[in-house]
């Protein structure tokens, strides 16, 4: 049950930042995937990737420096150096869902998805939302980034449960409560998060791709955290 959030600072003259995005991937332990890396066959793009047989090559966020796209969820207006600062563009975002077959734009400062209709947020996508307004609102220049990225992967590791919530309640009746919280941990079912994702985008259009995720084969009484960092321009 992953889920997203996004800060689309761009209109935020206070913010050195046009775009803030981190996500958790909840996964099945023993499914095998590749850590957050360039792709052989796509140096300029960076992502995580299934390699579950039938699943090879299946990727659950994608980075392109070159093309100024985050996976098929954000369009990056390309960036022209020498007046990156005064450009008025604005990050599109965009969703698609196959549960209507209709893509989505949002235009919100804030948003949150989750594993529901993006326009019915369980409690915990709403909650979390609310915690990286939080976030962003006192943490928003390039000087305060290593306190910005802690407080996103507190963020990415809170285990509060967001309860009631009627909707994961009827849709998971018997694991609500473990699926309730931002960070996942089902060790008996060896399912939860799995990988934390940043993407930092700066208005002068310097990125930071920052991935933290459970080492394999995951020991689920000792987890080992591992860091694979990226640094581009767009």
């Amino acid at each position: 049950m992953c889920i997203l959030f996004i800060y689309n600072g761009a209109n935020d003259i206070e913010s050195d930042f046009s775009l803030i995005l981190i996500s958790n991937r909840d996964e099945f332990y023993d499914r095998p995937a590749q850590c957050m890396a360039p792709w052989s066959e796509e140096p300029c793009v960076y992502g995580g990737r299934d390699l579950e047989a039938g699943c090879e090559k299946g990727t659950w966020l994608a980075v392109s420096s070159k093309y100024k796209k985050i996976g098929l969820l954000l369009n990056l207006p390309g960036v022209k150096k020498e007046n990156a600062k005064s450009r008025n563009s604005l990050p599109e975002v965009n969703t698609y869902t196959n549960a209507t077959n209709e893509i989505s734009t949002w235009s919100d400062t804030y948003l949150g998805f989750g594993n529901s209709l993006p326009d019915k947020p369980l409690k915990k996508v709403q909650n979390g939302k609310n915690l990286l307004k939080n976030i962003c609102t006192k943490l928003n220049k390039i000087n305060t980034k290593p306190e910005l990225l802690n407080e996103l992967i507190s963020l990415l590791k809170n285990q509060e449960s967001n309860l009631p919530d009627p909707q994961l309640e009827e849709r998971q009746p018997n694991m609500y409560k473990a699926l309730s919280s931002i960070f996942v941990n089902i060790p008996k079912a060896r399912y939860g998060t799995r990988a934390h994702t940043i993407v930092l985008v700066t208005k002068s259009g310097e990125v930071d791709l920052i991935e933290l995720s459970l080492k394999s084969p995951i020991n689920i009484e000792k987890p080992e955290w591992e860091r694979n960092e990226f640094q581009f321009i767009i």
